[in-house]
């Protein structure tokens, strides 16, 4: 950056540029007098020589400044990305599932059984601390690892940058509930003053956002952090565990920072340091294609647990899938938005016994494509409209159903 001082000596440069050009051609011309001319002809290149000298200093000045500010961005870059990091940290937390399995024994010479029980490692995942007396959210799939009244998780706090004597600290946690709706779930452990993390309002968010995704990187790794940008937003995906059980996500996050194995159920962070999404699935037949649920789909959850004490989800009781307009066009339909109610691929039911979506009428082939006057559409996705509601609360639908618009209320219950 100091050589933008030296930029003067451009003038310089330029005025004996004019100094020699005149004494050129006056050797040249051999000119021993002075005449009007010879004035005019010196004025002229010594006003061409102090222009040369200007834009040189001008020049070299704005492409110094141009690279200083890009050095500076990338440099505030990297400093709101190290103070993300470690106002988070302290809050991520390994979970590691245990369960016991069954053994038979026979002793040879009595020939009598026995049923031994061993505690072993079931799997592992990650989770964030969302209150200071010791919430946990979590991915479903990381606690349903093991049997649900057999299974014991194990709590780690991996960082503790402050030194007040948390990062290594173990817990054994209580599991409050797994969310009937998305892939979520909640653990306690019991302790006040812990760590917790800011929540982000995700509805905000744009593509192009930087992220920052942080967890227990296959199991093994504790607080891995890897770096990008939100790539796409409001997906549908089906995605499926290790143990082969797969469930429908919609208005999810698409990210290319890396998420391995052992990352699920971590956050998924802003630059400065809230989090924006919850680590959920990645897709292993593309390059960085990662996704996470979006923390405000998570806010029911948390707001239930903290009131009532346990995951309560309003329910229509429908499956479905969100229109776009190539889907629509794919399967000739009425509308190119909207919630498309249709069997799941196991061949489960479109509308469940007497769910209100049942007692209201509704059928498999229709269209939902607007609730209370909200339009179904884009980030407006069936499940995210629904949350708005509690259980008993009554809705009305308007439904496509063929050539025809029909309207239906209902009153949600409850999972």
């Amino acid at each position: 950056m100091n050589l933008i001082k030296q930029g003067p000596m451009f003038y310089k440069l330029g005025f004996l540029i004019c100094i020699y050009d005149f004494l050129l051609y006056n050797d040249i011309m051999r000119i021993r007098t002075t005449t009007k001319k010879n004035i005019i002809v010196f004025l002229a290149i010594f006003i061409i020589g102090l222009a040369f000298g200007a834009f040189c200093n001008n020049f070299i000045k704005g492409k110094l400044i141009t690279t200083g500010i890009a050095e500076d961005l990338r440099l505030d870059d990297q400093e709101a990305t190290i103070r993300a990091i470690q106002k988070v940290m302290p809050a991520v937390v390994s979970i590691i599932v245990y369960d016991y399995e069954e053994y038979i024994t026979i002793d040879l010479k009595t020939g009598s059984r026995s049923v031994e029980k061993e505690k072993t490692q079931k799997g592992s995942g990650t989770g964030f601390l969302i209150s200071s007396d010791g919430l946990i959210l979590t991915n479903k799939h990381v606690v349903s690892a093991g049997k649900e009244k057999t299974s014991e998780y194990r709590v780690i706090l991996n960082s503790d940058p402050s030194g007040l004597g948390y990062a290594g600290k173990q817990y054994y946690a209580q599991l409050i509930g797994k969310d009937p709706l998305k892939d979520l779930a909640v653990l306690k452990i019991f302790d006040k003053d812990l760590p917790y993390v800011e929540l982000s309002n995700s509805d905000n968010l744009q593509v192009g956002t930087t992220v920052i995704a942080i967890g227990n990187a296959l199991g093994r790794y504790q607080n891995s952090v890897t770096k990008g940008i939100v790539s796409g937003l409001a997906r549908s995906i089906i995605a499926s565990d290790q143990a082969g059980n797969a469930e429908a996500l919609d208005n999810v996050i698409q990210t290319d920072a890396e998420i391995n194995f052992g990352n699920s159920g971590g956050p998924l962070i802003d630059l400065s340091g809230a989090v924006v999404g919850i680590n959920v699935a990645i897709d292993q037949q593309g390059s960085a294609i990662n996704f996470a649920i979006p923390i405000n789909d998570a806010r029911p959850v948390i707001k239930s647990v903290r009131e009532i004490g346990r995951i309560v989800r309003p329910r229509l009781g429908v499956l479905y899938l969100m229109i776009t307009p190539e889907l629509a066009q794919d399967m000739e339909l009425s509308r190119d938005s909207g919630a498309l109610i249709l069997r799941g691929e196991d061949g489960g039911a479109a509308v469940l016994s007497d769910s209100p979506a049942d007692k209201g009428g509704l059928a498999e082939g229709d269209i939902i494509f607007e609730i209370n006057a909200i339009e179904i559409k884009n980030r407006n996705t069936l499940f995210s409209v629904i949350q708005k509601y509690k259980p008993r609360d009554r809705i009305g639908l308007k439904i496509q159903r063929g050539d025809k618009v029909i309207i239906r209320v209902v009153e949600l219950d409850e999972f």
